[in-house]
């Protein structure tokens, strides 16, 4: 029994333990591999290849595209075109058949359309692979003004050029306005507009589908005065258009036949008065 407690006290040889912390020692200075800066190089040329292989790729399919004659522009469509011939409108756009598609610059083609005072807006579109069309919209002819000279305007107060001024339609000959030659803006500015507001409402109320007004005077600033076929004078006063033709429209309703009597009208009051001839 002395013999089995001494034994149980036994340690290990001092020698293995001298021995195991120089290994540990050793590991603790081993470097360790960085990967990333292994592997990086690689990456980063096969990135590069990469890159390459794309731009000459898309250099490729530029140079087919830009010299193929299958993105030829073969015909240029004009679309909406009323007093002005599709030949008119495409040279004002500058576009040629014969060239390639891709260059075409659309935006300044639009440009010089509507450039043109004759032109409200203008859209000009590739069709792929060799077509162009051009949709355009003409300014309509709404009233003329009497400056020295009668000016065919629309309804934005734009003066319009000489193709535009032959309208067939009778217009109303606005007096009391100014043309700025320079800009071919009216003038003043606050006649002008009660001149647009009104024939704006005029156009709302189809007033000339019950008569024809031929003149339309601003020359006052209390009022503006109308002429209508059949002698008709008809008084307004400077502002709510709307309510007043909308009584015009009443009295010319209810007169009916007996209009031809009525020399006078006066839209400034509710109870609108008519004058009658005798």
């Amino acid at each position: 029994m002395k013999w089995l407690i001494l034994s149980s006290k036994v340690t290990r040889p001092p020698r293995r333990l001298r021995a195991a912390a120089p290994a540990r020692r050793r590991r603790k200075k081993d470097p360790v591999p960085d990967r990333g800066s292994v592997s990086r190089p690689r990456s980063a040329g096969g990135a590069v290849l990469v890159l390459i292989l794309l731009a000459a790729l898309v250099g490729g399919l530029w140079w087919y595209f830009r010299h193929s004659e299958l993105f030829t522009v073969e015909e240029i469509e004009v679309v909406n075109s009323h007093v002005y011939s599709p030949e008119e409108i495409i040279e004002m756009a500058g576009i040629e058949t014969g060239g390639n598609i891709f260059p075409l610059d659309s935006a300044a083609a639009r440009e010089a359309i509507i450039r043109h005072q004759d032109f409200r807006e203008a859209h000009v579109r590739k069709i792929f692979p060799s077509t162009v069309r051009i949709e355009v919209m003409e300014r309509e002819p709404r009233a003329r003004v009497i400056f020295g000279q009668y000016y065919t305007i629309d309804e934005e107060g734009v003066v319009l050029g000489p193709k535009k001024s032959s309208s067939e339609r009778n217009l109303p000959a606005i007096r009391g306005l100014k043309l700025v030659n320079k800009s071919n803006d009216l003038y003043p500015p606050e006649k002008r507009a009660a001149s647009l507001e009104l024939l704006k409402e005029l156009e709302r109320l189809e007033i000339e589908n019950l008569i024809r007004i031929e003149e339309i005077s601003v020359d006052f600033s209390d009022r503006i005065e109308l002429k209508a076929e059949g002698r008709l004078d008809i008084t307004l006063g400077p502002e709510s258009y709307g309510e007043q033709l909308l009584r015009l429209k009443a009295v010319l309703e209810k007169l009916g036949p007996d209009l031809a009597r009525a020399p006078q009208i006066d839209l400034r009051y509710s109870k609108v008065p008519v004058r009658f001839r005798d």
